[in-house]
């Protein structure tokens, strides 16, 4: 008999407190028949964003405060739950069957849950981060109020000993959404006295469970750095253990497929064959809803409301077609989504750009370097000597930046570096507002980071080698990174600039001259190549295609001819230009369309761009060209008929 999910949903609770206040407790409810070989079996079965958590369980010094930093509040009350089970049958801890005593004008539901609940192992309060700001704020005064929370609502139902305030022994769990105002920033400082003063509150708790919740659409793999910074703090503060719970880049897909048959078994519904799972675990991974395994039972629920017993007939996938129309998910978009796999650095580097072939050779060739080093130390050989310090020249438009922040990226993705913490700046924002600002600012970009990409250095430099003070003083202080970091970090400087560029557009030498140090700590100079006319032709296409247009084939002789022409000026833009033709040809369709006047179009009329709209898009940039120029002619060129 195939096993099923021990735990299909946290068991979130809500009870109101006979108190003057009537405050509502929520809490979760902790069952007493999974463990650690529940965990485990789940795991197995494809909850893998639980794995963390068994080493906490077995580890024999017990952690007192957990971070859980998660993506989703579900899931962060789902890794409590099987922690705190994990830990109660650890212990041996049994579950106690309170006994109400009624007396003449009360009822078992009037009795004050205060006295009942509140240092049960299996119970476990949630305390919300506004309820314990509002605590702090008024507990511990006027201190904070600079903070902004004294305009956080009035005193109204609010206790000035919240029912937690008794909770000082069992486990707690705070879950915090808003971590910059709950960990209260003011002028950019962290100020330490209110989280501490928060949390320390709970330091005889035996347990204190902290969800970190950050909602993005890419979960957290794109976690702010200054969020990891304060999470590390937070850690070292009070000892905590740290595990993290993530759905995944498949956004938890194999793992609701699980959910649902175990929830299916729960109502006792067959299944006929053909069912897809694959579809439904699909439908929900991709939903918005915060509380999937909730949606998941209640999709159930309600595909089944109007049948006369939960064993009418074997559920199948008609009994679902509600679903399209909920999630507006044609089949073509669900396949689509079937398919979906978020693409990696290092993929997007050799499969999306278009030629750079020599370039993308470079840029893993420095990749496998980092590689290479990172195994001579695991195995003990020694450290390299290898500076991962890099330049990217060009001209115009060649994608030095987008191959500068794939590079780190990857790196990032890789894990050829410490720490992944990534920044992209203009060269001009190393640069202080007052004498004596540069240098610390300079420092403080590489005390903070590890993937540094300079976009536009030259930016740093005002006019060639002669800099003001500001740029001298943030020169002087790169420098000195560049000779304290240059083996722990990753650091690319992007520009215009290389052997085919005019002597107008090569800003990078300005920058190169400004300190005789620079050239001398720079590793690798990688140059980016004009595009050729064939070139541009695919970047044109292929950029049309991204955006859901098609174009009439009988256009393309027409772009590589304009291209062709385009390529032998100074001015010449690279993939900006095709950029550039891709938008005026699109409003040229824009206009043709629209003058039909009709009350309805078809979805291929909106997509479709047509020779005709390429032809007049050319004419009018070759026409602005010419004026920009210091010309006023009108010339067709690009088309030949």
């Amino acid at each position: 008999m195939r096993k099923n999910l021990s735990l299909l949903r946290p068991r979130v609770c809500t009870q109101v407190l006979k108190n003057k206040c009537r405050e509502k407790v929520t809490f979760l409810d902790i069952p007493e028949d999974v463990d650690l070989k529940s965990l485990k079996r789940d795991v197995k079965l494809g909850a893998k964003q639980f794995s963390e958590l068994e080493a906490l369980i077995q580890k024999e010094n017990e952690p007192q405060y957990i971070l859980i930093y998660t993506d989703n509040q579900e899931q962060g009350y789902m890794a409590v739950t099987y922690l705190e089970a994990g830990f109660n049958r650890k212990h041996n801890r049994e579950k106690e069957s309170y006994i109400w005593e009624e007396t003449e004008g009360e009822s078992k539901k009037d009795v004050d849950l205060q006295e009942v609940w509140l240092e049960d192992d299996f119970q476990v309060p949630i305390i919300e981060e506004s309820c314990l700001k509002r605590w702090l704020r008024n507990d511990l005064g006027d201190i904070y109020s600079t903070s902004g929370w004294s305009m956080m609502g009035a005193r109204n139902n609010i206790c000035e000993n919240p029912y937690w305030t008794t909770c000082t022994e069992g486990p707690v769990c705070i879950t915090i959404d808003d971590w910059n105002n709950f960990l209260g920033f003011s002028n950019g400082e962290l100020r330490d006295e209110v989280l501490l003063e928060g949390l320390n509150y709970f330091e005889k708790n035996d347990k204190v469970y902290i969800l970190i919740i950050e909602q993005d659409e890419n979960y957290i793999g794109t976690e702010g750095e200054g969020n990891k910074g304060k999470w590390f703090y937070l850690a070292l503060n009070f000892s905590a253990d740290q595990v993290r719970v993530s759905l995944g880049k498949d956004k938890g897909v194999s793992y609701f497929k699980e959910v649902f048959r175990g929830i299916f078994a729960t109502e006792q519904v067959s299944v006929a064959k053909g069912f897809s799972y694959q579809r439904m675990a699909h439908l929900l991974a991709f939903m918005r809803e915060r509380n999937k395994c909730e949606t998941a039972e209640n999709i159930i629920k309600y595909a089944i409301k109007d049948w006369s017993s939960p064993q009418m007939h074997p559920i199948t996938n008609k009994d679902f077609a509600f679903m399209d129309r909920y999630c507006k998910v044609s089949g073509e978009k669900l396949e689509v989504l079937k398919t979906m796999k978020k693409q990696t650095a290092r993929e997007k580097l050799i499969q999306d750009l278009i030629g750079m072939e020599e370039v993308k050779k470079e840029v893993l060739q420095v990749v496998d370097v980092m590689k290479y080093n990172r195994l001579r130390i695991e195995m003990g050989i020694g450290n390299s000597s290898y500076h991962n310090v890099h330049l990217m020249l060009g001209a115009p438009g060649t994608a030095k930046t987008t191959v500068a922040n794939l590079m780190g990226q990857i790196m990032m993705e890789e894990g050829m570096l410490p720490d992944n913490r990534f920044v992209c700046v203009n060269g001009a924002e190393l640069k202080g507002m007052y004498v004596g600002h540069s240098a610390p600012k300079t420092k403080q970009i590489f005390e903070s980071y590890d993937i540094i990409v300079i976009d536009e250095a030259y930016s740093l430099v005002q006019d060639g080698a002669e800099s003001d003070s500001f740029s001298k003083e943030a020169i002087a202080q790169l420098i000195i990174e560049l000779e304290e970091h240059s083996m722990d970090k990753l650091v690319i400087f992007a520009g215009y600039g290389g052997r085919k560029v005019s002597e107008r557009n090569n800003k990078m030498k300005s920058f190169l001259d400004a300190n005789p140090g620079l050239r001398s700590r720079i590793t690798s100079t990688i140059y980016f190549d004009s595009y050729s006319p064939k070139e541009m032709v695919q970047i044109f296409f292929h950029l049309a295609e991204r955006q859901h247009y098609i174009l009439d084939e009988e256009a393309r002789e027409g772009v590589f001819c304009h291209f062709a022409e385009r390529i032998k000026d100074d001015n010449f833009g690279n993939g900006r230009e095709a950029r550039r033709l891709l938008e005026t040809s699109v409003s040229c369709a824009a206009s043709r369309v629209l003058s039909q006047n009709k009350k309805n179009y078809t979805k291929i009329e909106l997509q479709k761009i047509l020779r005709e709209d390429v032809e007049r898009a050319i004419q009018q940039m070759e026409y602005a060209q010419e004026v920009q120029n210091g010309g006023g002619g009108r010339k067709k060129m690009g088309f030949y008929m």
